[in-house]
């Protein structure tokens, strides 16, 4: 489904009051829980991905602090991992990315892994040099190659010079063209889109539950949306293409609700 109807049947009226986006950042990356989310699209299953972050916590110390209270966080360990079928390839796309972030949630280190057989690509960067390294080793041969960062604003021609002319056209209608590197509050930039949060509120079963909602828009057809709950556990993610992640512990889907 479009955007528009997906906002309309699950997010209320797809409006919603403006919220800080520190606010909603704060609730994911303190969430207490991983979320487990079931891939679409075009309502046919694809696969899953697990969102797990890990804060880095320094404990109090002293002997009159109470034992594991948590004194400050020096950062954060995002993890994703998942599966996904491609089917015109007829193969399975694993991959998991471990990000590091300091305290602020400016990301400091990068390693990735993604394999689609016959051939596995290995991306490492650090946030000291904006360089980023590739290694791949299958189809295409092996070889590594090292670009600067800011080359992936225009991510299309970065997928062209390393997936080649089979997988490329595949996952370019999922990529916004000409992406900008978006700012939250204060002027950082996150996850590469220019977000905008508000309060919503979405149907879980027969219940009208409170939610957070962050929307990034390309394009009047590129548009990305994300459902937040209230303690930062994502929800549903709406990209591109017909594409959704959706929390497989939340009854969202019709069949599920009815």
């Amino acid at each position: 489904m479009n955007i528009l109807l997906w906002r309309v049947e699950y997010s209320g009226s797809g409006g919603g009051n403006r919220v800080s986006q520190g606010v909603v950042l704060d609730k994911i990356f303190n969430a207490p829980d991983a979320s487990d989310l079931r891939v679409f699209q075009n309502g046919k299953p694809l696969g899953f991905v697990r969102w797990e972050i890990i804060p880095d916590e320094v404990l109090a110390g002293g002997t009159n602090q109470p034992v594991g209270r948590v004194e400050s966080i020096r950062g954060y360990s995002l993890l994703l991992d998942g599966r996904i079928d491609v089917t015109p390839l007829g193969a399975k796309l694993r991959f998991n990315l471990s990000l590091l972030l300091d305290a602020k949630l400016d990301w400091q280190l990068l390693d990735a892994t993604v394999d689609l057989p016959p051939s596995i690509w290995s991306f490492t960067a650090a946030s000291t040099n904006q360089v980023i390294s590739v290694k791949h080793d299958g189809a295409l041969g092996q070889w590594e190659r090292s670009f600067p960062l800011e080359k992936l604003r225009d991510p299309v021609s970065v997928l062209e010079s390393l997936a080649g002319p089979v997988v490329t056209p595949l996952i370019t209608p999922l990529l916004p063209s000409g992406s900008p590197f978006g700012q939250v509050d204060g002027g950082q930039p996150v996850l590469g889109i220019d977000w905008v949060a508000y309060n919503d509120a979405v149907r879980i079963g027969k219940a009208q539950v409170r939610v957070y909602r962050l929307d990034a828009e390309f394009s009047s057809d590129q548009v990305v949306t994300i459902l937040v709950s209230r303690v930062g556990e994502i929800l549903r993610v709406a990209l591109p293409g017909q594409l959704e992640f959706v929390n497989e512990n939340v009854p969202f889907r019709k069949s599920d609700a009815q």
